[in-house]
C-alpha cells in the first residue's frame, strides 16, 4: 500500500518573518489571482487548509478573517467560505484600507517598517493590506493595478528597483495617494521616505579609515536601486576625503536574490590585493562575508574587519557581533503612513521627500586598531 505524503505549502518561520497568518493570507490571495479558485467558488475547509499550510486553526482563522475584511472571501454559516471578488470593490470602497507593497520578505526590516506603518494607519481608522511581489516588476504592476481597482485609499510602495515606474506616472497624474519607501524612482518625482544611505555609508567607511585600515573594500550586490547606489557613493566619497583613489580590486558585486552568492566573495577574500576591512552594503552581505571568510580561513576581526548596513535582528547574534549602520525602520514606516494619510485627506503641499538619519551600532566585528605612537 502506497503511503501518500501530504505536501505542505512552505512558510517563513524564523524570528524575522512576518506573522504566519499574514503569510497564509498572502498565499491564498496568490492562488485566487492565479485562477485556482474563481469568483463564487468555495475554498477548502479550515481543517484542510490548516493541514496544507501546517498552521494552527487560530492562525488560519486570522488569515481568513483578514481576507474577509478585504472583501476577497465571503464566509457563510453552515456552507463554507467562498471567493468573493465581484464584491471586493464595494467592500473595500466602504471600508478604510491602505496597502503596503514590498518586493520580498526575508529579513527583519520589512516587518519592522510594516509595524510602524500599521500603527499609524490603525490609529487613523485604516486597516492595512499587505502584498509582496517576489522581486518581480511585472507582478508589482499587476498588484498595484489590482489594489487601485479594488478601491484601496492609498499605497505605500517599497519598489523592486529605482528604474521601473509603471503605473506610478498614471497614478501621480490622477493624484492617487502613493508614497515610496526605502528608495525613490529616477524618472519621476514622488513622495518618499528612506534613510540617508549616503551619509550612513560615509560614516561607516570613515570609521574604518580612522581605525588605521588603508585597504577598505566595498561589497554590494547587483541592484538598480537608489539605496545601493547611494551607499556606494558614500563609500567612494569617504575615500576621496582622505585622498584615497577608489580601487576596483577592492570592490566586489554579488547576486543578492534570493540569497547572497558567496562564491565571488571567496575569490575576493583570497586575492593578493584583498582588503583588510570591508564596508558591506547591507547586513545580509555582511553575514555572507562571515561565511566566506570562514571558508578561506580568515578571522573576524583579526584578519578582516566588517561593518554592515541595516542592523537586522541577526546582526548582534553573528560571531562576532556585527558593527552596522542602523536604519530607523519603524520611523520610516510611521512617517510614510503619515504622509499617505495627509494626501488622502486632500493635502496638496510640495512633495515630501524625507531621508531619515541612521545611527552606528558598535560591536566586535570592527577590530578597532589603535593608532601607533609616532617615533
Amino acid at each position: 500500500m502506497d503511503n501518500e505524503k501530504i505536501m505542505t505549502i512552505p512558510l517563513e518561520r524564523g524570528p524575522n518573518s512576518l506573522p504566519l497568518y499574514m503569510q497564509v493570507a498572502d498565499k491564498i490571495k496568490q492562488r485566487i489571482d492565479s485562477g485556482e479558485w474563481r469568483d463564487g467558488e468555495s475554498i477548502p475547509p479550515e481543517k484542510a487548509l490548516c493541514t496544507e499550510y501546517d498552521v494552527a486553526r487560530g492562525t488560519m482563522r486570522q488569515a481568513l478573517k483578514q481576507l474577509e475584511d478585504e472583501g476577497v472571501l465571503r464566509r457563510e454559516q453552515g456552507r463554507g467560505t467562498f471567493v468573493s471578488l465581484s464584491s471586493a470593490i464595494t467592500t473595500r470602497t466602504s471600508t478604510n484600507h491602505l496597502a503596503f507593497v514590498v518586493p520580498y520578505v526575508r529579513d527583519s526590516s520589512i516587518p519592522t517598517i510594516l509595524i510602524g506603518f500599521q500603527k499609524v494607519a490603525e490609529q487613523a481608522g485604516y486597516s492595512v493590506i499587505f502584498n509582496h511581489v517576489n522581486n518581480d516588476t511585472q507582478q508589482q504592476t499587476e498588484v498595484i493595478n489590482r489594489l487601485v481597482d479594488q478601491g484601496v485609499h492609498g499605497i505605500a510602495l517599497y519598489p523592486v528597483d529605482s528604474e521601473y515606474v509603471q503605473p506610478i506616472p498614471t497614478l501621480m497624474a490622477n493624484n492617487y495617494p502613493i508614497v515610496l519607501v526605502d528608495r525613490y524612482l529616477k524618472c519621476i518625482s514622488t513622495d518618499y521616505v528612506m534613510s540617508d544611505h549616503f551619509g550612513g555609508a560615509l560614516r561607516a567607511v570613515h570609521y574604518l579609515l580612522d581605525a588605521g585600515h588603508e585597504r577598505v573594500g566595498l561589497v554590494t550586490w547587483f541592484s538598480p536601486s537608489i539605496s545601493m547606489e547611494h551607499r556606494a557613493l558614500g563609500y567612494e566619497q569617504a575615500l576621496r576625503e582622505r585622498d584615497i583613489a577608489p580601487d576596483e580590486k577592492l570592490i566586489c558585486q554579488v547576486e543578492g536574490y534570493p540569497a547572497v552568492d558567496i562564491e565571488p566573495l571567496k575569490d575576493y577574500l583570497v586575492s593578493p590585493q584583498r582588503p583588510t576591512a570591508v564596508f558591506a552594503a547591507n547586513d545580509q552581505i555582511a553575514a555572507a562575508l562571515y561565511r566566506a571568510a570562514a571558508v578561506v580561513g580568515l578571522r573576524i576581526p583579526d584578519d578582516l574587519a566588517i561593518i554592515g548596513f541595516d542592523n537586522l535582528d541577526i546582526s548582534p547574534h553573528l560571531d562576532p557581533p556585527l558593527t552596522t549602520i542602523a536604519q530607523p525602520f519603524s520611523d520610516i514606516g510611521s512617517t510614510a503612513a503619515g504622509i499617505l494619510l495627509r494626501r488622502i485627506r486632500g493635502e496638496t503641499s510640495d512633495l515630501q521627500q524625507i531621508a531619515l538619519a541612521p545611527s552606528m551600532v558598535l560591536r566586535q566585528s570592527c577590530g578597532i586598531r589603535q593608532p601607533q605612537p609616532q617615533p
